[in-house]
């Protein structure tokens, strides 16, 4: 089995982006503008950051309650027999948060922590290469025997090493030391058997009892530069053992599609144009601060790419998309907004919504996920405001929250989706939802998890390897947050 690429390999990176020449044609730039510095602007009041603050807590219950005993892994979702990596690359960001907030004392984050990463960490049944296994079992971290798939999935190990990065940085000590071994196994450089570099979605073994034996890796490549994939190449850009790293000019040769919406200004559009990926890298990668990166500095064609205002340009979009088709869906309003991937009624849902590079639109009937809008939050303050308010404003016919649940009555705060066409609201609560609510509500009070991330030798390293730089004229940290509230144990055991 095959399962790293030579330096060979690696360099055709660079030169299948170059034309017969070696020139770089000229592309667009995507540039910070005056409204997107008028947004980095913004200040929340006392009441919302008293409204916000609810809905943080929310979300940080369900990962300090929904866990399984004793490895503590946070579920894939409430109702899920199974773990999922990424739940808890959230779960241990969250845990900051929780400590900073006066939710849990520090003492109990750290114990949380180690617990997590020593269930993981211990065990050689539920990884390979390095790559964590997408679903382990909740109460052991190792290979889950509940019928979901065996699989080392690429980016969900990525979101879990960001939390694993996150966490070493808050409490320093063994769970730095942790973070560094996290970082140090992970070999990316295995997983890159793609035409040019690109990297594997994962590797499954050929028996799904055992990941010792041979397996192979998944035929469906990262390709396309939208969040998943710029997290994903990031860290691998940053690996601690170079032989485990990927060249730089894989990251920068993710295909950078350009749509545009009628007069609004274009963007670089993933490939589903579903609202979660314009968000979930900015969950860590503090874009703020930096400049507009750069292909051409790496031979590589494509547009300069500002990334939080492209992220910016997407989520207005995205959310004047669905003001469009509000005749057509009850749901959708300009405060009602969000289309992203979530457990709807008849299932778990992907939408696509146009600009997309796959210029497909599947709207599921209206269905809106509240994390969509919450988590955009970071570039869109006003309108993410005004669709929490909207959120919690909806009663049903007995005129209770049609779709908040009450943490101080148990409750998680947002349902995962919800539909007025279909009478619907969800049950349900899952992890990858939770947590980029969470995390961006919290970046746009304070940027702890920027703050957090950034600090990080590897990401400092990927930083340099990919050029990156810090902006001219960086904005200032966000205001500060709302004074913790004493945290009540029985909310929290």
């Amino acid at each position: 089995m095959k399962s790293q690429i030579t330096v060979a390999t690696l360099l055709t990176c660079t030169a299948l982006a170059l034309g017969p020449s070696g020139s770089v044609p000229p592309a667009d730039s995507i540039l910070r503008t005056a409204e997107t510095e008028a947004a980095l602007q913004y200040r929340f009041s006392d009441a919302e950051q008293a409204l916000l603050n609810e809905v943080e807590r929310g979300c940080f219950l369900y990962f300090w309650k929904e866990v399984g005993q004793p490895a503590q892994l946070a579920k894939d979702r409430m109702k899920a027999p199974v773990a999922s990596i990424a739940a808890i690359g959230f779960q241990l960001s969250a845990l900051p948060i929780g400590v900073e907030r006066g939710w849990i004392t520090r003492d109990e984050g750290l114990q949380r922590a180690r617990r997590v990463l020593t269930a993981l960490r211990e065990r050689d049944d539920n990884k390979k290469f390095g790559v964590y296994l997408h679903y382990p079992d909740p109460n052991t971290g190792g290979l889950s025997h509940a019928g979901f798939e065996i699989l080392a999935s690429t980016v969900d190990h990525a979101l879990l090493l960001a939390g694993v990065i996150t966490a070493g940085q808050y409490f320093g000590g063994e769970i730095a030391q942790y973070a560094e071994r996290f970082v140090a196994d992970t070999n990316w450089r295995a997983f890159a058997v793609g035409g040019g570099g690109y990297l594997s979605m994962g590797w499954r073994p050929d028996d799904p009892k055992s990941v010792a034996g041979p397996g192979k890796f998944l035929d469906a490549h990262w390709s396309f530069a939208s969040d998943e994939e710029r997290l994903v190449y990031f860290l691998a850009a940053g690996a601690s053992d170079p032989n485990f790293a990927v060249a730089p000019e894989c990251y920068y040769r993710l295909k950078r599609v350009v749509r545009q919406h009628e007069n609004r200004p274009p963007f670089v559009a993933s490939w589903p144009g579903s609202a979660f990926t314009y968000v979930f890298s900015h969950c860590w990668i503090d874009c703020r601060r930096l400049a507009a990166d750069d292909p051409a500095s790496f031979g590589v064609a494509g547009p300069r790419v500002d990334w939080f205002e492209n992220s910016r340009r997407a989520l207005l979009t995205h959310r004047q998309r669905c003001i469009e088709q509000s005749a057509r869906y009850k749901t959708l309003a300009p405060d009602r907004w969000g289309l992203s991937p979530c457990s709807a009624r008849d299932g778990y849902i992907v939408p696509e919504i146009q600009p997309s590079a796959s210029g497909n639109d599947q709207w599921f009937e209206g269905t809106v996920a509240p994390y969509a809008a919450i988590s955009a939050i970071m570039f869109t303050p006003q309108e993410s405001l005004a669709a929490i308010r909207a959120f919690r404003a909806l009663q049903d016919r007995s005129g209770r929250p049609l779709i908040w649940r009450d943490p101080n009555e148990g409750g998680y705060g947002f349902v995962d989706a919800f539909n007025l066409d279909q009478g619907f609201a969800c049950d349900d609560y899952v992890g990858i939802d939770v947590g980029p609510t969470l995390l961006a509500i919290e970046n746009a009070r304070t940027g702890l998890i920027w703050k957090l991330f950034m600090k990080d030798p590897s990401v400092r390293r990927a930083m340099d390897r990919l050029g990156w730089r810090a902006s001219d004229d960086s904005p200032p940290a966000s205001a500060p947050a709302s004074a913790p509230t004493t945290p009540n144990p029985s909310d929290l055991r």
